[in-house]
């Protein structure tokens, strides 16, 4: 009798305690301003329309700022709360997805002019949010002055400095069926021009060898870092000299140099798709970030996804430590940048079969990872679609139920207005929603540095195969991330395992059909703490005398009590063997 009295004050009191300590999150959280940030992707066609002509536009874009962060000291219960953006390309072009483009100086007239571009990049400021645009250098349009000046001088036989700016060639390169790769043909020449065109032959590929060309992109960077953009998604690096990465390499590390020239803080961060190997060499250029496409399905490892499938949760520590200490290694300040899905993948929530706690737990998975996350826009709401083209993977974003001037008409044979996701408007009134457990995670990682900036990452011994967890050190302080992949409760026994210093309770979120309330800064008093259930018949988060009972797709994140050492020191690290040596399944992932 009295230990049940006992335990009903005892509870009592962390349920009050948990939310005096939430009313006064916001408080506690250190303001940083470095180059580490919660990004979100914004294709601008598919994101808001302003002027009610069915396409998105920079002022949509600035109409759903309050969604993006919201204002200081104004209720955040609405917004997502990421601080970094990433715009696709926004340049003058022919296309819809405006890879190719014809004017680098200029805004595409579709989404608007350089004054709201300017409007924009102010009012984020304003708001602490980053601003990334992409920036293509491997290839421009073929409708740009300057391949349209190069062909006509070709055709005609004349001299002009601009036929040095492509690769243009007589002698193609050739399969093993005679058939030309990589090259299109110059069209009306007699003289059987052909250039290089990696991607499509509306894309030639520029000549990045040239120093004429190379004073044109510093020219471009200039001109828009004076502008005030905060940083640049380099598309294509692996191409900018084909199949030659020692000269994308020595390339990437003069652009680098030169923006910091201009900007010490500028932010850099390239795509290269393919390999984890060649990944890491590449930040050998100095550059911010490379794209960790191994986290994302596309890539061989088939990151989180595999994680989540097999339940083998110790994969996914080693993966985290052996990443981040091979990139460390080739580049002391990398910045990882994880990702699920982007504008070139098929999302994320399709490969899910409509699993909202699995898209939860992936999202969970690869938010609490340390770099520079990028949310795809619509990722966090569990858009769906992206089997067929770029156009299905480009997507309208739903922000309502209701056909307002903010909606924008998707493609007349999508399905994606009747596909399985709820939109903005509903989810934000859904504390249980993926948008919150979306905004969880990021409020999570604001509170906790030490899992963004960590200079050391660990993998931790628990001996269990299904719970990943990692520490993650920084400025002296430790936390330790632990992921129950699984859908049963997993004990885990910490003061056996040597980490009986981590006794400080961060946070916790769960991914899991049973929802918790968001709880920041509890204390775990005495090694003996109980979290009041989740709902009535969920399985509470315990920690008693060293042994923490984690529950069902639940990640919790424990803060040591001792300060330790965070600096990174290069080593060399053991080859990483990835998953193609299946573990065997210990718990079954289907709801």
């Amino acid at each position: 009798m009295y230990k049940k009295i006992f335990s009903m004050l005892l509870s009592f009191s962390i349920i009050l305690s948990l939310l005096v300590s939430c009313n006064n999150t916001t408080d506690s959280v250190k303001k940083f301003d470095d180059k580490y940030r919660n990004f979100y992707e914004i294709y601008v066609r598919s994101f808001s329309d302003s002027n009610g002509d069915h396409i998105g536009d920079l002022n949509g874009v600035i109409s759903k700022l309050d969604y993006l962060k919201a204002a200081d000291g104004t209720d955040d219960s609405k917004s997502l709360g990421i601080d970094g953006v990433w715009l696709m390309p926004i340049f003058t072009s022919p296309s819809q997805h405006k890879y190719d483009v014809t004017d680098y100086y200029s805004i595409d007239p579709t989404y608007g002019t350089m004054e709201d571009f300017e409007n924009l990049l102010d009012k984020f400021h304003d708001r602490g949010i980053r601003v990334i645009i992409d920036l293509v250098l491997n290839h421009t349009s073929n409708e740009h002055p300057w391949f349209q000046q190069a062909v006509a001088a070709l055709n005609e036989g004349k001299e002009s400095k601009y036929i040095e700016y492509y690769n243009f060639t007589q002698e193609p390169e050739m399969d093993e069926n005679d058939n030309v790769v990589g090259y299109s043909p110059v069209e009306d020449n007699s003289e059987g021009y052909y250039y290089e065109s990696r991607f499509v032959s509306t894309m030639p590929d520029l000549n990045i060898a040239n120093p004429d060309v190379i004073r044109e992109i510093k020219d471009i960077i200039k001109f828009w870092i004076e502008k005030g953009v905060d940083g640049f998604r380099l598309d294509a690096c692996k191409y900018y000299f084909y199949n030659d990465n020692v000269k994308n390499i020595e390339f990437l590390s003069t652009i680098t140099q030169y923006c910091r020239s201009i900007n010490p803080e500028f932010y850099l961060v390239g795509e290269v798709w393919d390999s984890d190997y060649i990944i890491s060499e590449y930040y050998k250029s100095g550059i911010d970030s490379c794209f960790n496409f191994d986290c994302s399905y596309v890539g061989a490892y088939q990151g989180l996804f595999n994680n989540i499938e097999t339940g083998n949760g110790e994969k996914l520590s080693e993966r985290a430590e052996y990443w981040n200490t091979i990139i460390r290694n080739n580049n002391l300040n990398a910045i990882d940048a994880p990702f699920l899905s982007n504008h070139d993948t098929i999302r994320s929530a399709s490969y899910f079969n409509d699993d909202t706690s699995n898209r939860k737990l992936a999202a969970s998975l690869y938010m609490m990872l340390p770099g520079n996350t990028f949310i795809y826009y619509g990722e966090e709401i569990g858009m769906t679609q992206g089997w067929q083209n770029d156009s299905y993977k480009r997507l309208p974003i739903r922000w309502s139920t209701k056909e307002t001037e903010t909606n924008i008409t998707p493609p007349k044979d999508s399905q994606n207005i009747n596909a399985p996701f709820y939109s903005v408007e509903e989810q934000l009134e859904d504390t249980n929603s993926l948008l919150w457990h979306y905004k969880s995670l990021i409020k999570l990682k604001n509170q906790n540095p030490e899992i963004q900036r960590a200079q050391v990452v660990s993998a931790c011994d628990i001996d269990n195969l299904n719970v990943a967890a990692y520490t993650c050190a920084y400025d002296n302080s430790s936390v330790m991330i632990l992921h129950n992949i699984t859908n049963t409760p997993k004990e885990i026994n910490l003061k056996a395992a040597g980490y009986e210093t981590y006794t400080i309770l961060r946070g916790f979120v769960t991914a899991s059909k049973y929802a918790a309330e968001e709880k920041y800064n509890a204390y775990m008093k005495d090694e003996e703490y109980e979290i009041p259930e989740f709902v009535s018949g969920a399985t509470p988060l315990t920690y008693v005398n060293g042994v923490i009972t984690i529950p069902p797709k639940t990640t919790v994140i424990l803060k040591s009590t001792k300060s330790v050492d965070s600096t990174f020191i290069t080593t060399t690290t053991t080859a990483y063997v990835t998953p193609s040596d299946t573990v065997t399944q210990t718990d079954t992932i289907a709801e």
